[in-house]
């Protein structure tokens, strides 16, 4: 079972709806029960398993919050990746490499992804955010969580 640690005043519901006015979309419920109640915070365990050619795997370092972190503020972030990132999908945590696990919002989707900024589009070279660099984890948000697990070196 994971637990959240360092967790943030909980959001309310005005944070959430403000927010999603900002983001033109709506937040899946599973995402809004855990910012109401932990907003942001470190999941212990951390790790998981994504789909690329290699089957990687990464750690949550931090879930990102509504307030005013400076390195964990949701807001910042979208505002930050919204046009390095694939269209419909908003950060909701990193890892410790300056990676980012996104979240689908389109179709009442909630799908979990691995955002590699080594692979990112290069917009000095006119290419456009696509899913190139972008590897499914999972299909909930609600599903991500449970399935984090505890790191084992091989």
């Amino acid at each position: 079972m994971t637990t959240i640690i360092n967790s943030k005043n909980p959001a309310t519901i005005e944070d959430i709806s403000n927010f999603e006015k900002i983001i033109s979309g709506n937040l899946p419920s599973d995402y809004k029960d855990f910012l109401m109640k932990y907003n942001g915070g470190q999941p212990q365990p951390n790790s998981f398993g994504f789909f690329s050619d290699r089957n990687d795997e990464s750690m949550v370092d931090q879930f990102l919050s509504l307030g005013r972190e400076k390195h964990s503020n949701l807001l910042s972030y979208y505002e930050n990746y919204k046009d390095r990132i694939p269209s419909d999908f908003i950060p909701i945590a990193h890892d410790a490499g300056g990676n980012l696990i996104i979240m689908e919002l389109k179709s009442n989707s909630n799908r979990i992804y691995f955002w590699d900024h080594e692979l990112e589009a290069d917009e000095d070279e006119g290419e456009i955010p696509n899913m190139e660099n972008v590897y499914y984890i999972n299909q909930s948000f609600t599903k991500f969580i449970n399935d984090l697990y505890l790191f084992e070196e091989k």
